[in-house]
């Protein structure tokens, strides 16, 4: 008959030990801070760029900090298994840091806010594929991955774009990716819960 072969250890394993199964609030936490982000962008009444780009920057520093502090705390004797994630955390604390101290020239935000998205994007898709395929999560965060290229390209196409227009086109990506990586981290918490 069929040889089973074992499933290779790290985010691949769609065990417990699974480290993104293990650790679903890190998933749920910044599925939730993207939708606050979203609903402060699109509520916010006469947005400005320079605001648009500080609250980016608060939004980036947040996700990135609250990723690296909770790889950092529950990495285990396996980091590098978190590589995709420390790298993305790294980009989003850096480029929101950059962009608080660079408040006065907020055009060449925009230009890094597509930059974020590409670096965002792939790694969230690489993430996916790293997940266990019976879950279904790798298609959500897949999603997300796409929703963070596809703002990219949006961002790009409209380099004289005023306020209003990048800030929907940010408010309505931040909004999708959070609901998508939220779902993730729902069927990411029921393998948990029911995992031996």
């Amino acid at each position: 008959g069929a040889v089973d072969f074992p499933e290779p250890p790290g985010l691949l394993s769609a065990s417990m030990a699974n480290p993104l199964v293990r650790n679903w609030r890190l998933v749920a936490c910044r599925g939730g801070l993207a939708i606050l982000f979203g609903l402060a962008v699109l509520l916010w009444p006469r947005l400005h760029l320079d605001v648009l780009v500080i609250l980016f920057a608060a939004y980036a520093m947040l996700d990135g900090a609250y990723t690296l502090a909770s790889v950092l705390l529950r990495a285990g004797r396996h980091p590098i298994e978190w590589w995709p994630v420390v790298l993305e955390g790294a980009v989003s604390l850096g480029l929101g840091i950059l962009a608080l101290v660079w408040p006065f020239v907020p055009y060449p935000m925009i230009g890094m806010i597509a930059f974020w998205g590409i670096v965002t994007g792939i790694l969230e898709i690489i993430l996916a594929s790293r997940l266990p395929r019976d879950l279904q999560s790798h298609w959500l965060l897949a999603m997300g991955g796409v929703a963070s290229l596809f703002l990219a390209v949006l961002v790009l196409l409209l380099p004289h774009a005023v306020a209003s227009e990048v800030a929907r086109i940010l408010g309505v990506y931040a909004l999708v990716f959070g609901a998508l990586i939220s779902l993730a981290a729902l069927r990411l918490r029921r393998r948990a819960h029911t995992a031996p």
